[in-house]
């Protein structure tokens, strides 16, 4: 016979499914908004993105490329519709406010656990480079898509 209590609490901690292993490194919500400033959408997604890889969940980190991806081209779509008078503040507000949001929501109870472990989270100026680079291969996809469409707008 049994001496189970089936009234007994479970014994496992709420918290042991945010647990992270102490040796992977993440960006912390922090670099992912740099990444976001300095960067566009695709760069603070590209960081969620790395993360999910650090965590070993795959499919979160296509999800967050395939996210990022589609939050750039919405935006680079709408600053071609919108009128020169908006300002450019208005996109990074918006970008900001979008990835920092989605990112406390997906990551920020994960990447709080593991700081609380005391484990080593990725720099800012990592976060920062990647963001430069990302920045820089957009600015070149825009030049070349300009180069593009300038020969075939009438004018």
């Amino acid at each position: 016979m049994s001496h189970d209590n089936p009234y007994q609490p479970p014994t496992v901690s709420v918290h042991d499914a945010l647990a992270v292993d102490a040796k992977a490194r993440l960006y912390s919500l922090r670099s992912i908004g740099l990444a976001t400033f300095l960067g566009s959408v695709f760069a603070g997604g590209l960081l969620m993105a790395l993360n999910y890889r650090a965590l070993g969940r795959p499919s979160q980190m296509r999800m967050a490329l395939i996210g990022a991806f589609v939050g750039t081209v919405a935006l680079i779509a709408l600053s071609m519709v919108l009128p020169e008078e908006v300002p450019a503040i208005a996109f990074l507000c918006v970008q900001l406010a979008i990835v920092l949001s989605l990112a406390h929501l997906l990551q920020g109870p994960t990447i709080r656990a593991h700081e609380a472990q005391g484990a080593t989270m990725h720099s800012n100026w990592r976060a920062a480079g990647i963001a430069l680079l990302v920045l820089l291969g957009l600015v070149a996809v825009m030049v070349v898509l300009a180069l593009l469409l300038a020969d075939s707008l009438p004018g």
